[in-house]
This record gives structure tokens, C-alpha cells and sequence, in this order.
């Protein structure tokens, strides 16, 4: 194929440069006989057009009419006959594996054409229609299987264990327990020191004693100062009975009255008030009491 297209090529520049040398010579001799050069230029043109047109009609007469003459003449040679078939039979051959593979593609591919009226076309789509949306509406379904049982399996690994609801109903149990000591621990220092303090002082007073029950270190007070009608008696009967309330040993209990009721247990020592925190006296505002929680 190349081999053609290159003859072909070879053939076309021959035709058009002898073209063009009769044109330039064409354009020469009118020159030579006087003529202005927008005249030669003209004849140029001219002269190469009518030699284009006589070639192509002579091949167009050579194609059509001399060939297949000269090709009859030569065909009557048995030399010629036998090159003529060897040519042909690759070509043959070509369109025959070109018509193969088209009419493969047109098995693989059928295509019916089904001739109906405009109702029945309507019929058609709107069922085609239906069933996608049929079939669309069941493909959830179909993937809800999968993650529903990985829901499920996520909600019972999450659910807790036996031991993990019995320690919370314990740890609530024992939440409410303190919470319940507490208040009747605050309540009984209001009932009993409402008198012998003021209402700052005692909210401050069971501020102290708030933070002595929850935590197990000696909160940061600051000394209150009570009525001088409670004796120092008093204020260590008033710290044991909380102190008993809340399990707290007796040396922290102590050392916390000491350090709220600083001017009132001014002249009694820790040890002092340790010891005689649970002593009974005849005259005492605040008497023991083992019952306020």
C-alpha cells in the first residue's frame, strides 16, 4: 500500500510539473513577442488549466475506455491470465475474512424491531417502569440483612454483664446510703448549732463538713466562733456525734473541730480533745447522741 501511495505521489508531481514548465514557457514566449507582464501571468494560468483538463480527461478516456481494451487484448496471454489470479486471490480473500467478522458482529449484536401501536408502547414502558421501581425498592431489603445483624451483635456486645449490673446497683445503693448520712448529718447541725451561730457561719459550717465526709484529708477551713453559751464540752460532744455518724476515726475528727472551732478549743489539745470527746457531764448543751445516722 505504501509502495502505491508513493507512485501515486510521484506520478501526480511529474503530471503537474510538466504542467507548470508549459505554463512558464507558455508565459516566456509571449514575453519574447512583447506582451506586459499582467498578460503573461494571465497566459500562465491559463495554459495550466487546459493542460490540467486534457489530463484528466485522458485518463478519465484511458480509465474507462482504453483499459479494459488493452486488458482484453492482454488476457488472451496464459502468462498474463496467471499473474491476473495470483493478484486477485489475496484481495478475495480480504473481503471474504472482512465480510466474516461483519456478519459476526451483526449475530452478537441482533437487533428486533417490533412494530406497535402507541398504546401498547405505553403498556410496555409503564410496566418496564414498575418493575425497576419494584426491584430498586427490594435491593434495601436485600442489604438491610447484613447490617442489621451487625447492629445486633454490636447491641449485645455493648449490653453489660451480670457482675457490671450487680456493681452498679451496689455503687447506687451505696451513693444513696452516703448521700441519705450526709443530710442527716446536716440537718442535725442546724437543728442543734441554729442558735449559736450565725446563718453565714452555718452555712459555712456544713460546707466544712461536707468536704470532711467526701474526702479523706482535712479540708482548708477557716475558724468560726461560736456563742459563748457552748462550752468546750460541747463543741467535742458535737464532733464526736458527726464523727461517729461518718465511721471517721477520732483523732481526725479532732483535728477537725480543732482546727473549725480554733478560739473555743484554744486551750484543749489535740490528744486532750481525742480523749474526751465521748465524756459525759452534767451540764452540756450538745449531748452525746449515737442515732443521727
Amino acid at each position: 500500500m505504501k509502495q502505491k501511495k508513493i507512485e501515486h505521489i510521484t506520478l501526480n508531481l511529474i503530471v503537474f510539473g510538466t504542467i507548470a514548465i508549459i505554463g512558464v514557457l507558455a508565459r516566456q514566449t509571449v514575453l519574447h513577442y512583447g506582451w506586459d507582464e499582467f498578460s503573461s501571468y494571465l497566459i500562465l494560468v491559463v495554459c495550466s488549466i487546459i493542460m490540467g483538463a486534457i489530463y484528466l480527461n485522458l485518463q478519465m478516456v484511458f480509465s474507462q475506455i482504453l483499459s479494459p481494451t488493452i486488458e482484453k487484448c492482454f488476457m488472451r496471454f496464459e502468462c498474463y491470465r496467471n499473474k491476473f489470479v495470483v493478484v486477485e486471490t489475496p484481495i478475495a480473500r480480504a473481503e471474504l475474512v472482512e465480510s466474516s467478522i461483519i456478519s459476526e458482529s451483526c449475530i452478537s449484536e441482533p437487533k428486533i424491531e417490533i412494530e406497535t401501536t402507541s398504546d401498547t408502547t405505553e403498556e410496555v414502558s409503564i410496566s418496564s417502569c414498575s418493575k425497576l421501581n419494584e426491584e430498586v425498592a427490594e435491593l434495601p431489603k436485600e442489604e438491610a440483612t447484613p447490617s442489621t445483624i451487625n447492629n445486633i451483635s454490636i447491641e449485645e456486645s455493648n449490653q453489660p454483664t451480670e457482675y457490671e449490673i450487680f456493681r452498679a446497683n451496689a455503687m447506687a445503693e451505696k451513693e444513696r446510703a452516703s448521700q441519705e448520712k450526709l443530710d442527716k448529718v446536716l440537718s442535725y447541725t442546724k437543728q442543734n448549732l441554729a442558735l449559736y451561730l450565725s446563718e453565714t457561719d452555718l452555712n459555712r459550717l456544713c460546707g466544712y463538713i461536707t468536704e470532711y465526709f467526701l474526702s479523706d484529708s482535712l479540708p482548708k477551713v477557716e475558724q468560726i466562733k461560736v456563742d459563748t453559751q457552748l462550752r468546750t464540752i460541747d463543741i467535742m460532744h458535737f464532733g464526736w456525734n458527726i464523727g461517729k455518724a461518718f465511721g471517721k476515726p477520732r483523732l481526725q475528727t479532732a483535728t477537725f473541730i480543732k482546727k473549725v472551732f480554733a478560739h473555743t478549743l484554744r486551750d484543749s489539745e489535740i490528744s486532750t480533745i481525742e480523749r474526751k470527746m465521748s465524756h459525759t457531764e452534767s451540764e452540756c448543751k450538745i449531748k452525746l447522741d449515737r442515732k443521727i445516722a
